[in-house]
Protein backbone atom coordinates (compact mmCIF):
# COMPACT_ATOMS: atom_id res chain seq x y z
CA UNK A 1 0.00 0.00 0.00
CA UNK A 2 1.18 2.91 -0.82
CA UNK A 3 2.71 5.83 1.45
CA UNK A 4 0.33 8.69 1.28
CA UNK A 5 1.55 10.90 4.32
CA UNK A 6 2.80 13.95 3.30
CA UNK A 7 6.30 15.42 4.09
CA UNK A 8 8.71 18.01 4.05
CA UNK A 9 10.50 16.21 0.65
CA UNK A 10 7.14 15.76 -0.80
CA UNK A 11 6.78 19.31 -0.69
CA UNK A 12 9.56 20.61 -1.75
CA UNK A 13 9.29 18.70 -4.76
CA UNK A 14 5.70 20.09 -5.35
CA UNK A 15 7.22 23.51 -5.37
CA UNK A 16 10.03 22.62 -7.95
CA UNK A 17 7.48 20.47 -10.32
CA UNK A 18 5.22 23.70 -10.06
CA UNK A 19 7.60 25.83 -10.62
CA UNK A 20 8.99 24.04 -13.55
CA UNK A 21 12.81 24.34 -12.85
CA UNK A 22 14.93 21.96 -14.33
CA UNK A 23 16.57 19.58 -11.55
CA UNK A 24 19.77 20.28 -12.32
CA UNK A 25 19.42 23.85 -12.40
CA UNK A 26 17.50 23.25 -8.53
CA UNK A 27 20.60 21.56 -8.09
CA UNK A 28 23.19 24.17 -8.78
CA UNK A 29 20.76 27.19 -7.18
CA UNK A 30 20.85 24.34 -3.14
CA UNK A 31 24.62 23.54 -4.32
CA UNK A 32 24.52 20.36 -4.36
CA UNK A 33 24.99 17.25 -7.05
CA UNK A 34 21.27 16.45 -9.11
CA UNK A 35 21.39 12.95 -7.29
CA UNK A 36 21.14 14.40 -3.95
CA UNK A 37 18.07 16.56 -5.07
CA UNK A 38 16.37 13.14 -5.93
CA UNK A 39 17.36 11.98 -1.99
CA UNK A 40 15.67 15.61 -0.72
CA UNK A 41 12.59 14.63 -2.23
CA UNK A 42 12.12 11.40 -0.22
CA UNK A 43 12.89 13.01 2.84
CA UNK A 44 11.02 12.52 5.87
CA UNK A 45 13.58 15.37 7.53
CA UNK A 46 15.73 17.92 6.66
CA UNK A 47 18.69 19.82 7.83
CA UNK A 48 18.15 23.24 9.25
CA UNK A 49 20.47 25.24 6.93
CA UNK A 50 19.79 23.45 3.65
CA UNK A 51 15.73 24.18 4.12
CA UNK A 52 16.54 27.68 4.59
CA UNK A 53 18.29 28.23 1.29
CA UNK A 54 15.62 25.69 -0.54
CA UNK A 55 13.16 28.22 0.87
CA UNK A 56 14.97 31.12 -0.59
CA UNK A 57 15.79 29.64 -4.07
CA UNK A 58 12.03 28.36 -4.24
CA UNK A 59 10.82 32.02 -2.57
CA UNK A 60 8.89 29.82 -0.31
CA UNK A 61 9.04 29.26 3.35
CA UNK A 62 8.65 26.28 4.71
CA UNK A 63 9.55 27.09 7.79
CA UNK A 64 6.44 28.47 7.89
CA UNK A 65 4.72 25.07 6.64
CA UNK A 66 6.09 23.52 9.81
CA UNK A 67 4.54 26.21 11.83
CA UNK A 68 1.25 25.22 10.11
CA UNK A 69 1.88 21.34 10.50
CA UNK A 70 3.90 20.32 13.01
CA UNK A 71 3.19 16.90 12.33
CA UNK A 72 5.70 17.31 9.57
CA UNK A 73 8.19 17.35 11.57
CA UNK A 74 9.55 13.81 12.08
CA UNK A 75 10.64 13.19 15.65
CA UNK A 76 11.35 8.90 15.45
CA UNK A 77 14.65 9.78 12.74
CA UNK A 78 15.60 13.84 13.97
CA UNK A 79 17.62 13.94 16.70
CA UNK A 80 16.88 15.94 19.97
CA UNK A 81 18.71 18.98 19.28
CA UNK A 82 17.14 19.21 15.49
CA UNK A 83 13.49 18.68 16.67
CA UNK A 84 13.87 21.41 19.37
CA UNK A 85 15.12 23.95 16.60
CA UNK A 86 12.57 23.00 14.27
CA UNK A 87 10.12 22.95 17.13
CA UNK A 88 11.41 26.48 18.23
CA UNK A 89 11.35 27.57 14.35
CA UNK A 90 7.59 26.36 14.39
CA UNK A 91 6.67 28.11 17.58
CA UNK A 92 7.95 31.09 16.11
CA UNK A 93 5.96 31.58 13.26
CA UNK A 94 3.07 30.74 15.53
CA UNK A 95 3.88 33.54 17.95
CA UNK A 96 5.98 36.45 16.95
CA UNK A 97 3.80 37.90 14.43
CA UNK A 98 0.56 38.26 17.10
CA UNK A 99 3.23 39.71 19.63
CA UNK A 100 4.52 42.28 16.73
CA UNK A 101 0.87 42.96 16.51
CA UNK A 102 0.46 43.49 19.72
CA UNK A 103 3.54 46.11 19.81
CA UNK A 104 1.89 47.78 17.23
CA UNK A 105 4.66 46.59 14.49
CA UNK A 106 4.48 44.90 11.27
CA UNK A 107 4.35 41.37 11.10
CA UNK A 108 6.17 40.75 8.44
CA UNK A 109 9.25 38.36 8.63
CA UNK A 110 11.70 37.83 5.59
CA UNK A 111 15.02 35.48 5.61
CA UNK A 112 18.10 37.65 6.11
CA UNK A 113 20.36 39.18 3.76
CA UNK A 114 23.16 41.37 5.20
CA UNK A 115 25.31 43.25 2.37
CA UNK A 116 26.03 46.27 4.45
CA UNK A 117 30.28 46.21 4.39
CA UNK A 118 32.11 44.09 7.07
CA UNK A 119 29.30 41.18 6.64
CA UNK A 120 30.27 40.20 3.33
CA UNK A 121 31.48 36.93 4.87
CA UNK A 122 30.21 36.59 7.83
CA UNK A 123 27.78 33.88 8.82
CA UNK A 124 24.42 35.76 8.69
CA UNK A 125 21.19 35.36 11.23
CA UNK A 126 18.65 33.22 9.62
CA UNK A 127 15.32 35.62 10.00
CA UNK A 128 14.91 39.86 10.43
CA UNK A 129 12.46 42.19 10.38
CA UNK A 130 12.41 44.43 7.47
CA UNK A 131 11.56 47.61 8.44
CA UNK A 132 14.08 47.26 11.73
CA UNK A 133 17.92 45.80 11.72
CA UNK A 134 16.46 43.11 14.68
CA UNK A 135 17.42 40.05 13.32
CA UNK A 136 17.15 35.94 14.80
CA UNK A 137 19.55 33.44 15.10
CA UNK A 138 18.12 29.65 15.08
CA UNK A 139 19.52 28.11 18.06
CA UNK A 140 23.08 30.05 18.55
CA UNK A 141 23.50 33.49 19.62
CA UNK A 142 24.88 35.98 17.19
CA UNK A 143 28.20 35.59 18.97
CA UNK A 144 28.27 31.98 18.76
CA UNK A 145 27.46 31.93 14.96
CA UNK A 146 29.96 34.93 14.03
CA UNK A 147 33.07 34.46 16.40
CA UNK A 148 35.20 37.16 17.16
CA UNK A 149 35.37 39.55 14.71
CA UNK A 150 36.84 43.29 15.28
CA UNK A 151 35.16 44.61 12.66
CA UNK A 152 31.48 43.70 13.77
CA UNK A 153 32.09 43.44 18.48
CA UNK A 154 28.46 42.04 19.90
CA UNK A 155 27.99 42.56 23.22
CA UNK A 156 24.69 41.59 25.32
CA UNK A 157 22.16 43.51 27.09
CA UNK A 158 20.24 42.55 29.85
CA UNK A 159 16.65 43.16 30.92
CA UNK A 160 17.45 41.57 34.67
CA UNK A 161 13.37 42.13 35.36
CA UNK A 162 12.49 39.85 32.77
CA UNK A 163 15.37 37.69 32.54
CA UNK A 164 16.10 37.97 29.01
CA UNK A 165 18.42 39.70 26.93
CA UNK A 166 19.33 40.56 23.52
CA UNK A 167 22.79 41.04 21.18
CA UNK A 168 24.05 44.20 20.45
CA UNK A 169 26.24 43.87 16.64
CA UNK A 170 28.12 47.67 16.07
CA UNK A 171 29.86 47.88 12.35
CA UNK A 172 32.78 49.17 13.07
CA UNK A 173 33.50 50.51 9.68
CA UNK A 174 30.18 52.75 9.59
CA UNK A 175 28.48 52.88 13.32
CA UNK A 176 25.55 50.87 12.21
CA UNK A 177 24.03 48.29 14.77
CA UNK A 178 22.03 45.29 14.55
CA UNK A 179 19.59 43.64 17.39
CA UNK A 180 19.51 40.20 17.44
CA UNK A 181 17.87 37.78 19.26
CA UNK A 182 18.50 33.85 19.61
CA UNK A 183 15.21 31.94 18.25
CA UNK A 184 14.95 29.26 20.91
CA UNK A 185 11.79 28.08 22.34
CA UNK A 186 9.76 30.56 23.71
CA UNK A 187 6.47 31.37 25.52
CA UNK A 188 4.70 34.02 24.18
CA UNK A 189 4.88 35.89 26.97
CA UNK A 190 8.33 35.64 26.79
CA UNK A 191 8.78 36.64 22.89
CA UNK A 192 6.66 39.96 23.92
CA UNK A 193 9.55 40.94 26.48
CA UNK A 194 12.14 40.16 24.67
CA UNK A 195 10.85 42.08 21.23
CA UNK A 196 10.22 45.15 23.44
CA UNK A 197 13.76 44.96 24.66
CA UNK A 198 15.03 44.51 21.13
CA UNK A 199 12.63 47.39 19.78
CA UNK A 200 13.67 50.16 22.85
CA UNK A 201 17.51 48.77 22.81
CA UNK A 202 17.31 49.58 18.61
CA UNK A 203 15.57 52.72 19.16
CA UNK A 204 18.03 53.88 21.75
CA UNK A 205 20.92 52.96 20.12
CA UNK A 206 21.02 53.29 16.49
CA UNK A 207 22.33 56.29 14.64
Amino acid sequence: MPNDKMTIGKLIENEVRKQQIPITEFAKLICCQRNNVYDIFKRSKIDIVQLKQISKVLKRNFFRILADDIELINEENESDAEVMKLKAVSQFFNNVPDVLHKLGKSSTIIFSKLEEPGYENCATPDFCLPDYFITFTIGDTLKERIGENPLLPIAPIYDNANNCNVEVCTNATNGSILVNIKLDYKTQEEWQQILQLAFETYNRLRR
